[in-house]
């Protein structure tokens, strides 16, 4: 039988095997928290490494920052809080962009009090659709990020910085889910309800 990339009704055969919520377990959310704020460091301290092949004339510049090294403290929480609404915004865009042209339909936008969601909890989608939307945000930031430093006026090199590691951050979840769904058979269909996903799969 033919897999569906996309449907509402869930084949007869198919039965849940499996579910992910990482927000039902407070320990391993303290770990991917943690994970995430190594990410942001991480991936800050590489971007800068790289900056001698993307942006030489910037580390010879007198606007060099370290990260969060802005001269003025509010200068460098302006900059974090924009970073943050620009990577919610950005990535909850795709996602719900790739959500909407996987299955035809409005995703649903949600918050929650850390982070905010696009889900199309009423549409059951293949792994291979639900791993483009899932990892898309991800590597569509990265590219565009690491194409803007080249390109950018120096005094903007930092926020671009910033928000490319802010999206490795907070794209943490999205990495376990995409691992553990590859863990899975190719043929299950998945439920992406925000808080997580469900995972059905045909009897044997």
């Amino acid at each position: 039988m033919k897999i569906p990339e996309t449907t509402q009704k869930l084949p007869q055969d198919y039965q849940q095997i499996g579910q992910l919520d990482l927000n039902e377990n407070r320990g391993l959310a303290m770990i991917l928290n943690l994970t995430g704020l190594g990410l942001l460091f991480g991936v800050s301290w590489l971007f800068l490494e790289s900056l001698a092949v993307l942006r030489p004339a910037y580390l010879s510049s007198e606007n060099i920052l370290i990260i969060t090294g802005m001269r003025e403290f509010w200068r460098g929480v302006l900059l974090l809080a924009v970073s943050v609404v620009l990577v919610i915004v950005l990535r909850e865009g795709l996602h719900g962009l790739v959500l909407w042209i996987v299955t035809r339909r409005m995703p649903k936008l949600g918050f929650r009090s850390l982070y905010a969601y696009a889900a199309a909890p009423e549409w059951y989608v293949s792994r291979r659709a639900h791993l483009f939307s899932t990892l898309t945000p991800l590597v569509v930031i990265t590219l565009l990020g690491v194409a803007a430093v080249t390109i950018v006026p120096l005094n903007f090199v930092p926020g671009v910085m910033l928000l490319v590691s802010l999206n490795f951050a907070v794209a943490v979840g999205d990495i376990v889910t995409a691992y553990w769904l590859l863990r899975k058979p190719k043929d299950i269909l998945v439920l992406d309800y925000g808080d997580g996903v469900k995972v059905y799969h045909h009897e044997m």
